[in-house]
């Protein structure tokens, strides 16, 4: 019997990416990334949020043109073509975000596509003659088997708008395999699925891969579907290829397991941590409960982004809210802070019912939100900057105030006159932490500080932190880099697919987290009921 690595060691490369570097302004988004896909296969690629996999999947697919490098489509230089020639020479594509035609139904979305593989003036002729509109019995065949393939049969004369999320994902896979493309790069197709449209989904594109032979190039978070359905995967981290092997070469892999946690693992250290001495604390003095969230769910939509989710903080305290991207850590930091509407559940902080209040007044209630992507005024010098955030505060505190937060980051007194955006990006999180604790908020949600920032500056950035809490600021920090949220955290939540996995201490998170990131936990989200036994009643 042939085994998987022996067919894929014979299959031909369909599409490669050689050395590929990509510069934007000063960063490094890739590193002379190679990357390999053969035909017949799904080749995996994950890494952590910022690893540089949208943009490899930009350069694949011709819309990002790299600085060095090359990309070849069957053993043919692509690195100057265009998307839309890429298309018609084999690539096809599907997005984050679905992007459907919400006035036409499966078919003919399908039909279109395929004509963009058989006659591709007639994409742009057919929607104006009504041509899409007549049978074609060749073409009614083929799509209806496309359609058969994907579990669409029952659907195929439904419009799209309308459809649930993971319907359109299904439309627009479909889309990309009726041009007849040698290879499809799948952006995110997971993202906001539940389990059942997840399934339906794996179990889809398994079927295309098996009776197709079409390769498929996956970037997802969700690494236990990686795992699932790749021959072979590879691991960005910072612009570069750090790992790749097969499946359970990756869940063994000490880099990519370093990579998730964002450290240096050394095999003979414990998967504990160190008790925070602060947890002990909170625990002896048994710290109020400051926030309490119950049963919270979103939607955006037809996709659930968070599902009865549960769980308080206490005054003082520091909450590592942990999660691949898409996991639904970014909704739940909007929800709380009133910048996006929730569908159920409550929400209450130092008392006070925050349901339909505007942004604005929670932050006025003392809960701030530290947004991703470095949230300040470019046009603004960075003393501009700081008198914005301190306009609620006395007249003869402000002075005060902007000083006390300077010397948090001594540059920034540096930079005072400098507009804020033509600061470093290190910089920039600084000033906007900066702004932040200028009028010190009760609850800090610190989303992503460390994104796209070097070493050295995050350490810089995570010791502003640190004196937030000096200054008796709860913290719930969102984080990529897991081991320092987990130094410097009290207790630790994690999230799938919008739902919470496993709660608790911080000091016994590592071994559990590491094994939700990497697929090697049972998943069975975190009863409400077991959360709320360390709740009061509301």
């Amino acid at each position: 019997m042939t085994s998987i690595t022996q067919v894929i060691r014979d299959a031909s490369t369909v599409l490669s990416a050689d050395s590929v570097t990509v510069r934007f302004g000063g960063i490094h988004a890739l590193r002379g990334v190679d990357l390999k896909v053969q035909a017949g296969t799904i080749v995996g690629l994950i890494g952590p949020n910022g690893a540089g996999k949208s943009t490899l999947l930009g350069v694949l697919s011709g819309d990002v043109r790299p600085q060095s490098g090359q990309v070849q489509l069957d053993g043919e230089p692509a690195t100057g073509m265009p998307p839309q020639v890429r298309v018609r020479r084999g690539v096809g594509r599907t997005f984050q975000q679905p992007e459907v035609f919400g006035a036409l139904t499966i078919r003919e979305h399908l039909s279109l596509a395929r004509r963009l593989d058989v006659s591709p003036l007639r994409v742009w002729t057919d929607p104006l003659t009504g041509a899409h509109l007549r049978p074609d019995p060749a073409e009614d065949a083929a799509v209806g088997e496309l359609i058969d393939m994907l579990g669409l049969a029952e659907l195929a004369n439904r419009h799209v708008g309308g459809l649930p999320l993971g319907v359109c994902r299904l439309v627009e896979i479909g889309r990309a395999l009726a041009t007849g493309p040698k290879v499809v790069l799948l952006d995110e197709p997971f993202s906001g699925l539940n389990a059942v449209e997840s399934r339906r989904l794996t179990d889809a594109l398994a079927r295309v891969v098996a009776s197709q032979a079409v390769a498929m190039l996956l970037v997802e978070h969700d690494v236990d579907i990686v795992f699932e359905l790749s021959n072979r995967v590879y691991v960005l981290d910072f612009g570069k290829i750090i790992a790749e092997g097969t499946p359970d070469e990756i869940r063994r892999n000490a880099a990519v397991r370093a990579a998730y946690l964002g450290e240096e693992q050394d095999a003979s250290k414990s998967a504990a941590l160190t008790v925070n001495p602060r947890e002990e604390s909170l625990a002896a003095r048994e710290a109020p409960v400051q926030l309490r969230v119950e049963g919270l769910t979103v939607r955006y939509g037809s996709a659930q982004a968070l599902e009865e989710v549960t769980f308080s903080v206490q005054q003082g305290s520091v909450t590592a809210l942990l999660g691949a991207n898409g996991a639904g850590k970014s909704t739940l930091a909007r929800a709380l802070s009133g910048l996006i509407a929730v569908d159920s559940g409550r929400i209450e902080f130092e008392g006070e019912d925050l349901a339909g209040r505007p942004a604005h007044e929670i932050r006025r209630l003392g809960l701030a939100y530290l947004p991703e992507g470095r949230g300040v005024f470019p046009a603004l010098t960075v003393k501009e900057n700081l008198d914005i955030a301190v306009q609620h505060v006395d007249k003869r505190g402000r002075v005060d105030a902007i000083s006390g937060a300077i010397e948090m980051f001594p540059v920034l007194g540096d930079r005072r006159n400098q507009l804020a955006g033509t600061l470093s990006g290190g910089e920039q999180q600084m000033l906007a932490l900066a702004r932040v604790l200028a009028d010190p908020p009760k609850l800090l949600i610190a989303d992503e500080v460390s994104l796209g920032l070097a070493p050295k500056i995050v350490d810089e950035v995570f010791a502003g932190l640190g004196r937030a809490i000096d200054m008796g600021v709860s913290l719930i920090v969102i984080e990529q880099f897991v081991h320092k949220a987990l130094e410097l955290a009290d207790r630790c939540h994690f999230l799938r697919r919008g739902s919470l996995l496993w709660s608790g201490p911080a000091s016994q998170a590592r071994g559990e987290v590491m094994d939700l990131y990497l697929g090697t936990a049972a998943e069975t989200p975190v009863e409400a009921a077991e959360v709320r036994q360390e709740l009061p009643a509301l």
